[in-house]
């Protein structure tokens, strides 16, 4: 779970319900990996490397799921909410529409058939029994055939019904109500000649696990799922360490698979586990009547990755998926160390694919299948991030350029580096004449198609701007690329006539950062088409581009080493290369922040713009839920941006070049005013205490913001404003003796706790001021303060007085910086 990032609304493309073409299968996050579909919950769904990947609303964490296969045509749920969801469908033919949510308990609402069904004979309704879990999402399959039946169910109650023809079925009901644990449970029936009930019984069904000899570890999140003979699936992921209960069953070719994710229990993206696992199980030809498997962590596959951090990042969001010949899985994440190793657990011999991400920036890594033992460890997010060789997708095909950048933020290990929530700005000129200005991009929406025309040379720049200020190494990648008319084919489609640069500087840290001293920079040019490169200079900034130094360079052709004296003051170095090749094109690429120096970080600005106070929650400390995320909203300016403006902000704990806690709370929605540069922004995000993780997070946090425009325009890093997280207490009181003889010592005892953000019960507080406060009984509702005192080390505090009149007695607590105030119950004596 990407804990670190606030649940806020994104600009995820489609709409709930709608259905949409799957993504492609190819490896690495392609272009098809984000033709998804959004969910009612504001979050996406979408097929990638043939698992489902489903995420929050800002690529937070999805929260639980069920999703169904159905012909080709996957349908994708949000459960555990407490209210019933919209299904949002993903490829297969667009048949009835997705089922929404009811507008009244009473309605009944048919999901979506993947095929025609038979006449219905006689009606079945299909119910979950000895469990109050409501809001069903339940499937039937003829179990000779294997043809899908629609049901319909009650959302507001637990049961279903359908029009079933006589014969024999599988049924598969997945109850996920909010708070509680699912129950997911199949059964097989058979329909003769009258009404049917069906009724899938809690008591009868077990907790679906694997279970390991680690007993610091615990379910982080999981998936369960059930393939049939046919290709269909029906599944429930996301459960966020909930138990997931199905039912004994016998039926050949019916499977039941579990990937299990375990980490430490209490980890967040504030306090990421050190250890991942990622167990897979298969039980075939049904479910036992005990679904528990025991492995041993001697008998794993261990590897351990040494995650680079992109500057100030804490945890890097890690997500799998086992890779199964029918693609039946889905991605599950969490999070990670950032600038630390963890140790990875896996099943041997499963094959997985992987990718990782930093911030908004994601990583494509290549599958694996490691063996029983201990395996080679990899280095993951090694900065610079850049363009590699054999990423960029741009075309020329019959007098049309195809522009599309998909990947141009790969690691130096060449990974693929894609960043969905970038933009992107397209220029292009012919013969010094401008012919397209795209504007500000985002996403996948980073094509482009531009008419060639007749002239006799070209020049395309293009510009990606991270977002976000996690994320401070490549925030911006320029790149200008000239070339000649005869370097383009005649008609035959082919890639664009252009050079990639690839860079690695050796000796970075765990952040990316370089020592002070000489630093080696190697590069390398790539030509698209075969061209023969040469490297022609390197240089190198420590302010962000307004002034450049050229590096001595050794080179050899495409390749060269270029060395540089970072100095001590240097917070980042920013890199510029330049080449040329022998079919007459030059190119050009600068990466700001290409990677750290030792000095301070500080704001990184470009252009004009500027960032008003930033007021969080009307300004009004914010003292949020254990678990249930709760919608908040900050407002803030923007001036300067002449055009279009995208912006965001992140919440921030300690220093800004050190902080040690963050939160975004993704892109806000900017409004320009009728006159003048002025844009008005909101940013709404949802936030629960666990997503801060820590206690000792409470308290007042500084407050970052990002924003950049299509003309230019930049910022990253700290405004005016700031936040206040407050852990909400509790107060106990107990007054003794009672009754009390009149004139005699009363001794009121209680304990202060606050909410615990991590793992454990609430925590005392110590060291805090408590009032002790009486009413006498018959005057109202004054209550007068008549001693104080102070907390002891577990938070308990003892006040003595003399009692003469009945009355109330209660405890008041008046809060702090990091903390709100409580009073106890009150507390009835009798004086005699």
């Amino acid at each position: 779970m990407a804990a670190a990032t606030l649940v806020a609304p994104a600009g995820a493309t489609g709409t709930p319900g709608a259905t949409v073409a799957e993504g492609d299968t190819g490896p690495g996050p392609g272009p098809g990996a984000a033709a998804g579909a959004r969910l009612s919950t504001g979050g996406t769904a979408r097929i990638d490397r043939g698992g489902l990947r489903v995420t929050g609303p800002g690529d937070a964490p999805s929260g639980p799921y069920s999703y169904v296969r159905v012909g080709g045509r996957t349908e994708v749920t949000p459960a555990g909410r407490q209210a019933p969801q919209a299904t949002t469908a993903l490829g297969g033919p667009a048949t009835a529409p997705a089922r929404t949510a009811p507008s009244a308990p009473s309605a009944l609402t048919p999901r979506a058939t993947a095929s025609p069904t038979a006449t219905p004979n006689q009606r079945v309704r299909i119910q979950l029994v000895n469990a109050d879990n409501w809001g069903p999402l339940i499937h039937v399959w003829n179990r000779r055939t294997w043809q899908y039946y629609d049901v319909a169910e009650q959302q507001w109650d637990t049961y279903g019904t359908v029009g079933l023809p006589p014969g024999d079925y599988l049924t598969i009901g997945d109850f996920s109500t909010w708070g509680r644990d699912t129950y997911f449970l199949a059964k097989t029936f058979t329909v003769g000649g009258s009404a049917l009930t069906v009724s899938l019984d809690a008591r009868q069904s077990k907790p679906v696990r694997i279970a390991v000899d680690d007993p610091s570890a615990t379910r982080a999140t999981s998936s369960v799922w059930y393939t049939l003979p046919n290709g269909d699936l029906a599944g429930f992921a996301g459960g966020w360490g909930n138990q997931v209960y199905v039912s004994p069953l016998a039926l050949s070719g019916v499977n039941l698979k579990i990937h299990d994710v375990l980490e430490r229990k209490g980890s967040s993206g504030n306090r990421p586990s050190p250890y991942r696992y990622d167990l897979v199980h298969t039980f075939a030809n049904g479910v036992p009547a005990t679904p528990v498997v025991q492995v041993r962590t001697a008998d794993l596959a261990l590897t351990r990755p040494w995650v680079k951090a992109p500057g100030a990042g804490l945890s890097a969001a890690l997500s799998v998926v086992p890779r199964n010949n029918d693609s039946s899985a889905v991605y599950l994440p969490t999070t990670v160390p950032a600038a630390a190793t963890f140790r990875h657990y896996l099943t041997p011999g499963q094959p997985f694919a992987r990718d990782f991400r930093l911030g908004s920036l994601e990583f494509g890594l290549p599958d694996v299948a490691l063996p029983k033992g201990a395996n080679p460890n990899e280095t993951l997010g090694q900065a610079p991030y850049s363009g590699q060789p054999g990423w960029g997708s741009s075309s020329y095909r019959s007098g049309t350029f195809y522009l599309d950048e998909t990947s141009p933020l790969a690691d130096a290990a060449g990974r693929r580096g894609t960043d969905l929530d970038a933009s992107s700005v397209y220029r292009v000129s012919a013969d010094g004449t401008p012919l397209v200005d795209s504007g500000l991009r985002t996403g996948w929406d980073s094509d482009l198609q531009v008419p060639a025309g007749s002239y006799q040379s070209y020049t395309i720049r293009h510009t990606v701007t991270q977002r976000g200020t996690a994320n401070r190494l490549s925030p911006r990648v320029e790149t200008e690329w000239t070339f000649p008319r005869s370097a383009l084919p005649p008609s035959r489609t082919s890639a664009l006539p252009v050079l990639d640069a690839a860079f690695s500087v050796p000796g970075l840290d765990a952040r990316n950062r370089a020592a002070a001293g000489p630093a080696t920079v190697r590069t390398t040019l790539t030509s698209r088409v075969g061209a023969a490169p040469t490297l022609t200079s390197v240089e190198y900034s420590f302010d962000d581009g307004a002034s450049w130094q050229t590096a001595p360079l050794t080179a050899d052709g495409a390749t060269g080493t270029a060395t540089l004296d970072v100095p001590a003051t240097a917070g980042f170095v920013s890199l510029r290369v330049g080449g040329k090749d022998d079919a007459g094109g030059t190119v050009v690429r600068t990466v700001t922040r290409a990677f750290a120096g030792p000095g301070a970080q500080t704001t990184l600005k470009a252009g004009t713009l500027t960032v008003g106070t930033v007021v969080v929650n009307n300004a009004r400390p914010i003292t949020p839920r254990l678990s249930d995320p709760m919608p908040y909203e900050a407002r803030f300016t923007v001036s300067g941006a002449t055009s279009a403006l995208k912006a965001g902000l992140t919440f921030r704990h300690g220093t800004y070049t050190a902080p040690d806690g963050l939160l975004d709370t993704g892109e806000a929605t900017c409004t320009k005013r009728a006159t003048g540069t002025v844009h008005d922004c909101v940013a709404r995000f949802e936030l629960a205490a666990e997503h801060l993780g820590l206690n000792r997070l409470a308290g007042t946090w500084s407050v970052d913001a990002w924003a950049h425009s299509a003309n230019g325009g930049l910022h990253q890093g700290p405004v005016g404003g700031q936040v206040t997280f407050k852990r909400s207490t509790s107060l106990t009181i107990t007054a003794t003796p009672q009754p009390v003889t009149r004139g005699g010592t009363l001794t009121v005892s209680g304990r202060l706790s606050g909410a615990a953000w991590e793992y454990g019960a609430p925590t005392g507080l110590a060291g805090q001021k408590v009032e002790l406060q009486f009413r006498k009984a018959g005057t109202g509702t004054t209550w007068s303060t008549v001693a104080a005192g102070r907390t002891g080390s577990t938070g308990v505090v003892t006040l003595r007085r003399a009692a003469w009149s009945d009355g109330a007695w209660r405890l008041h607590y008046a809060g702090s910086t990091s903390t709100v105030g409580s009073y106890s119950w009150a507390d009835n004596v009798d004086v005699r």
